[in-house]
């Protein structure tokens, strides 16, 4: 595109990003390295940062590399991502996978876990590995991540993946309203579940993943 008498190349946001977008009557120009129009579907006004909450992304969160976000920003508990614009490019970008192969099992139980259920499948997690239960949360989603990365969670001032079980174990996905915060690994990281199994509800047929080797990092 010409811009103040100069060709500047152009970049679709939403197309880098492998998102639907519609027409983008918007560009933002940059200053660059490199000088870039940025094509967008809208504008938002400009916001004061003075107030705002600046996070590196999760270790959690696979991306495409370079990754084409630099990190995220949080207003009024609203995440938003940081585009790199030095990096972000022009063609789409093919999102991160999953691992081939799911997670183990590790099929002892500990002393003292809870149990719940989520795509028809029951699993288990150490209570000492707890943090909260979590009833609707918002999640922020972040494009190009694997099909199991539901987004993130803002929550005691810091940001959390949410990650999906039911997609890293080969089943289908799907809407999840509880969320459950636990550590793992020493990070922070939120699973979807269905529902909290009651005391002595559920069967013998229990996943157990290797919470900490699976979010640890």
């Amino acid at each position: 595109m010409i811009a103040r008498g100069e060709a500047v190349p152009a970049a679709f946001v939403s197309t880098v990003l492998g998102l639907s977008g519609g027409p983008c009557p918007f560009a933002l120009l940059t200053e660059g390295p490199p000088r870039v129009a940025l094509r967008v579907e809208a504008l938002h006004g400009i916001v004061d940062l003075a107030e705002a909450e600046f996070f590196q992304l999760p270790a959690r969160t696979p991306l495409p590399q370079p990754p084409p976000f630099a990190g995220a920003i949080v207003m009024g508990g609203a995440v938003t991502l940081e585009l790199a614009v030095g990096t972000l490019g022009f063609a789409p970008l093919e999102p991160a996978l999953d691992a081939a192969e799911p997670p183990p099992d590790l099929g002892l139980g500990a002393e003292r876990e809870l149990r719940f259920a989520r795509a028809g499948r029951e699993y288990a997690v150490p209570l000492a590995l707890l943090l909260q239960v979590l009833e609707e949360p918002a999640l922020a989603p972040v494009p190009l991540t694997p099909p199991s990365h539901r987004g993130l969670l803002y929550h005691g001032r810091a940001l959390h993946p949410v990650v999906d079980l039911a997609v890293l174990y080969g089943g289908a996905g799907g809407e999840g309203r509880t969320v459950l915060l636990l550590d793992a690994g020493g990070a922070g990281i939120g699973v979807v579940a269905d529902r909290v199994l009651g005391v002595g509800e559920g069967g013998e047929d229990v996943l157990r993943p290797p919470w900490d080797a699976l979010f640890g990092g």
